[in-house]
């Protein structure tokens, strides 16, 4: 029985088809620049080949970069000398799992491994710098060191952002707690604070702002819930506002916060997720 014109053809895809090369036949810079595109568990992976790849799997500015790209400020950076990336980074993976279960016993091993200083400083810019840290875990450290907390926010820079714009980019650093747990008025008043110093020509004071943002925190829940059947109004959000504080900015400019809110969402919302 003779072989069909389509037989014919899946054996010729099947003569054609190339295999992907071997990374050692490629010059060793672009070997290196094909496996900067891997994760962590790839690179390893990568490396289980043969023994060529495992040399290349272990270039330290592969490494190096992943360090970086999770783990952007370390004390040891500034100050540590003969540094083996790839085991750092594994002792940096060890350390984030920690935290996000125990936040101080986290940080407590990076004390002990000496990638990171005992300073409020310090620890304040490895927070900051860490975005793929486990953010509630980074909440409930902060409630236990007001003294971190404060140098955090210190690196914040507000200046010339809108105040609902700046609350999310504020509360995208440092994820609030619970309405009705007081640390939120920590955090407020920490944020009214910085942001005050980032925008003090607006002419509205510390005090001001931090009855602004609370107003704009219940504005938030207000017009986010499906439990509200009757939303808040503009008019009824500035003059909550202004009984609420004898210096008030102008009408029209809680006006444009009240619009921010109704446009963009709630003033806490971090990778869609809503909290308070």
């Amino acid at each position: 029985m003779g072989q069909g014109p389509s037989h014919h053809r899946r054996g010729s895809s099947r003569r054609n088809k190339k295999s992907f090369p071997d990374l050692v036949e490629f010059p060793p810079e672009v070997a290196v620049k094909v496996l900067s595109y891997l994760n962590a568990t790839e690179l390893c992976l990568a490396g289980c080949v043969n023994e060529k790849w495992l040399l290349l799997a272990n270039v330290e500015t592969l490494w190096k970069s992943l360090c970086y790209s999770r783990w952007r400020w370390l004390s040891l950076y500034n100050h540590g000398d003969d540094v083996c990336f790839k085991d750092l980074y594994m002792t940096l993976d060890n350390a984030s799992l920690t935290f996000a279960f125990d936040p101080e016993k986290g940080i407590g091993y990076l004390f002990q491994q000496l990638l990171l200083r005992d300073s409020a400083n310090d620890i304040a810019a490895f927070l900051y710098h860490s975005p793929t840290l486990n953010r509630s875990s980074v909440m409930v450290y902060l409630k236990n060191r007001h003294d971190v907390l404060t140098e955090l926010v210190k690196l914040l820079e507000f200046s010339g952002q809108v105040l609902p714009n700046a609350m999310r980019y504020f509360f995208s650093i440092v994820p609030p707690p619970h309405l009705h747990d007081q640390f939120l008025s920590v955090l407020i008043g920490q944020f009214s604070n910085q942001y005050y110093h980032c925008n003090q020509k607006l002419n509205l004071q510390a005090d001001t702002i931090y009855v602004i943002c609370y107003g704009l925190v219940l504005l938030s829940i207000d017009l986010s819930s499906v439990h509200v059947k009757n939303k808040m109004s503009k008019r009824e959000f500035i003059r909550n506002i202004r009984q609420a504080t004898a210096r008030a900015p102008t009408s029209e400019l809680l006006g444009h916060f009240y619009d921010n809110v109704y446009v963009y969402g709630h003033v806490a919302i971090y990778r869609k997720k809503v909290f308070f």
